[in-house]
């Protein structure tokens, strides 16, 4: 247990002796406590400045207000735990909504509930300490800690507060929290192996629980998502990575080489063979199903039942059968295309095959300068997706890559770079995927989505 009086101003001396007398000359004050936490945080009115042109051409500025409070604030779990010992960890807060473009950082007046009396101070100042009170204007220039001191007068507990302010670059990106939002509760919490698809309009996400069970996550609407999970009957062996929607479907493959196949996410049932004693799916388009089949080959398939061989362009035994990401995706001209990528040994290896062209499936490859090179290892557990007429790769680390190229050649994308709330710890199973106007990024127990600025507010 941390000792606040050791670094808090002397007012906080004052206040902790008052706390003190008071308590020696009243019998029924109430003992104090090392207990001190934030529960909750709500925005009260923000002011938010409208650059605009008046009539005679010249700039203008008007001043307008608004609602806070429909902006969400999320505060670190672990650290709102009221067992856990005071002072030991910080927590984090952040509005998990980006406010309006144009919201004054310097005048956020916020209401704050928990346990305990609270003091404020910019992150870069640890002597300017300030008592808070209901309806305060707090400065969120940099980041503010927020301090909870127990009525003990020693235990307290940190919390660093970010304000999260839509930019006007066209090509940014602003993130929000969809889940959870308002408790510690998320359906997503559990879930371990994942992999989330565009499927039908929305969204379908497979994934294994600690339970040993495996859950299907759907969402037909991507605004206003409403998800409905099941418990994928009969795919509780199923490699959850492998997941695709093709023909109107949903497919699944086993470790062991059994190929799943389900309409609705909630019964699975094997599907028969024609010839191949082992499945392993690879990928699907508007086409076909592709797949490893009898651990030697890359082959097609219009039904699930019947394999043809596919023929490859490159090196076939660069083709990632562990460990690899696949997508489905239309170029912005109408051709649809397929692509499987991973690292074979060192190498990272791309394919990317026009799916009416009947050809060989190209392996994408680079001579010479390897700077341009999807950094695999470093991402890790990497999703694919299309958004907005380029290639994403999103994975573990906080930076994102981009393709122009469909794949041939990697740029970090900076203007997507993962914050501190979306981005994974190294224990937590992440996926993505972009459908519509959204990138979505399952992480842990947490689900964010991400949209380019040009789409508007």
């Amino acid at each position: 247990m941390k000792k606040a009086l050791y670094t808090l101003p002397l007012v906080l001396l004052a206040v902790a002796l008052c706390l003190d007398s008071c308590k020696k000359d009243d019998e029924n004050t109430v003992e104090p406590t090392p207990y001190c936490y934030i529960s909750s945080i709500t925005l009260g009115t923000l002011t938010r400045y409208e650059a605009s042109t008046d009539e005679n051409g010249e700039a203008t500025t008007t001043t307008v207000t608004y609602a806070g409070s429909y902006y969400p604030v999320a505060i670190d779990p672990i650290a709102r735990q009221q067992e856990i010992a005071p002072g030991l960890i910080t927590g984090t807060i952040y509005n998990t909504k980006p406010l309006l473009v144009g919201t004054d950082p310097t005048i956020v007046p916020m209401t704050i509930t928990g346990e305990g009396d609270f003091y404020t101070r910019p992150i870069d100042d640890e002597m300017a300490w300030t008592p808070f009170t209901a309806g305060n204007s707090i400065d969120f220039t940099t980041p503010v800690v927020i301090r909870a001191i127990a009525t003990d007068g020693e235990s307290y507990r940190d919390y660093t507060m970010t304000l999260n302010i839509r930019d006007n670059d066209p090509e940014g990106y602003a993130w929000e929290q969809m889940a959870p939002l308002s408790s510690d509760d998320s359906w997503l919490a559990g879930l371990q192996e994942r992999r989330a698809i565009t499927w039908q309009g929305g969204i379908a996400l497979a994934a294994h629980h600690q339970d040993g069970k495996t859950y299907l996550a759907t969402t037909t609407a991507t605004a206003t998502p409403a998800w409905t999970v099941v418990t994928a009957t009969g795919a509780d062996d199923a490699d959850t990575r492998t997941l695709q929607g093709y023909n109107g479907q949903l497919w699944l493959s086993t470790p062991a080489g059994t190929l799943l196949q389900s309409t609705d996410g909630q019964t699975w049932q094997a599907v028969a063979q024609t010839a191949a004693t082992s499945v392993q799916l690879l990928a699907a388009s508007s086409k076909a199903l592709y797949a490893w089949i009898n651990g030697a080959e890359v082959c097609a398939s219009a039904d699930g039942q019947t394999w043809t061989p596919v023929a490859l362009e490159g090196t076939a035994s660069l083709f990632p059968t562990e460990g690899y990401a696949s997508l489905s995706y239309t170029q912005t001209d109408g051709t649809p295309r397929v692509i499987v990528a991973g690292q074979t040994g060192t190498t990272v290896a791309l394919w990317n095959m026009i799916v009416a062209a009947d050809e060989p499936w190209p392996l994408l490859t680079r001579t010479g300068d390897n700077s341009y090179i999807l950094p695999w290892s470093t991402l890790q557990e990497v999703s694919l997706m299309s958004y907005s007429g380029k290639l994403i790769a999103i994975g573990r680390g906080t930076a994102t890559f981009q393709s122009a190229d469909n794949g041939l050649t990697w740029k970090e994308y900076t203007q997507l770079a993962l914050p501190e709330g979306p981005a994974a710890t190294a224990s937590e199973h992440i996926s993505a995927c972009a459908t519509g106007e959204y990138i979505w990024f399952f992480t842990g127990a947490r689900l964010w989505r991400a949209r380019l600025n040009s789409y508007g507010e």
